[in-house]
């Protein structure tokens, strides 16, 4: 049964990820009237809605699901370090836990909730980003009980230089465990119009990476990856399994790859060549263009420099980043690596 409570102070330590877009912007056009006042009216309503709050226990069987997922040669009866009581959870690995539970006849069209959607016709959704940073003193570890503060920070209408109209929402997710904060999920995702009569709508822009990776890993997304992601978080968005939905409706050429399953595949790449003692602590990315079911994409990490402006506690920093097909960008991100704080 979901409860509701108020939100507690934010953590002084924790950051907030940036506005994001998946499309470059216009500075001098301005949503119409119409547009502006559907979401003015109900963002006053969003933004006063109370916290939600979620509990779910870290579970060893969701981890070796979601290991297998992510790794399709990892053995079904494997003991791995991963799930063993008292290891730490990997970053971004709290995506299987926290499932939505709303029935379906509360869904969207599109098969997804609509706990912090706008309301018609901006009713097709993407994931724009977020960012993730975790308490190195306090991280997440298989077997604790968790709880989860979810509230929408904020909503801000654009419109792109092709003339669609944009809303971005903003949320964050506080996740504590028994000796309190643990993780900070800050997110923001993407609304626009649904249009029928709309043409097709242009192909994202190839824009290439500006570095060369120091190590990089191919993936490839079946049908099957996608399927079990979505059931494993009991994500029922019909883009990421109904290819005629994905095509017909919204105008994509397949299936596409979740944001969030994206993001953890970039985290995986640099979290295993990490030395040991180190662990990532801030994770702020973009998505800049669609990736496809049955299209491999390139996961890339460079490591850079670390800066004034970065928290003193910081010791390794990294750019990450997906090359499409095309070798363009399709999600790019930093990492901040510290050490870990001894027990």
């Amino acid at each position: 049964m979901t409860s509701i409570l108020l939100l507690r102070t934010r953590p002084a330590f924790t950051k907030a990820a940036p506005l994001l877009s998946l499309r470059p912007l216009s500075s001098v056009a301005s949503p119409s009237p119409s547009a502006a006042d559907i979401i003015a009216n109900w963002k006053t309503t969003i933004l006063k809605k109370p916290v939600l709050i979620e509990r779910d226990t870290i579970r060893p069987q969701s981890l070796q699901q979601l290991a297998m997922t992510l790794d399709k040669t990892t053995p079904t009866t494997s003991a791995t370090a991963l799930t063993k009581k008292g290891a730490p959870l990997p970053v971004n690995w709290h995506h299987a836990f926290f499932p939505p539970m709303i029935g379906e006849q509360d869904l969207g069209q599109d098969g997804y909730e609509m706990t912090h959607a706008p309301p018609a016709p901006f009713l097709a959704r993407m994931w724009a980003g977020g960012g993730v940073e975790q308490n190195p003193s306090n991280l997440l570890r298989v077997g604790q009980e968790m709880l989860m503060k979810t509230k929408c920070t904020g909503v801000d209408i654009k419109q792109s230089r092709s003339g669609d109209t944009m809303v971005f929402v903003s949320l964050e997710k506080l996740i504590e465990n028994e000796q309190g904060w643990a993780l900070t999920d800050t997110r923001t995702l993407v609304y626009m119009e649904k249009d029928e009569k709309r043409p097709h709508a242009p192909k994202p822009k190839v824009v290439k990476p500006r570095r060369q990776a120091d190590f990089s890993m191919a993936v490839h997304p079946t049908a099957i990856t996608l399927f079990r992601y979505s059931a494993m978080t009991f994500n029922s968005h019909r883009i990421h399994f109904d290819h005629e939905y994905a095509n017909k409706v919204e105008d994509h050429p397949g299936c596409l790859v979740h944001g969030p399953l994206t993001a953890t595949f970039m985290l995986e790449n640099l979290r295993q060549k990490l030395n040991p003692g180190l662990i990532i602590k801030n994770f702020q990315y973009r998505a800049l263009s669609p990736l496809y079911v049955d299209q491999p994409f390139k996961i890339c990490a460079k490591n850079t420099a670390v800066v004034p402006t970065m928290d003193k506690d910081v010791f390794e920093s990294y750019e990450v980043w997906v090359e499409n097909p095309e070798g363009g960008l399709a999600m790019s991100g930093t990492v901040e690596v510290v050490r870990e704080a001894k027990a």
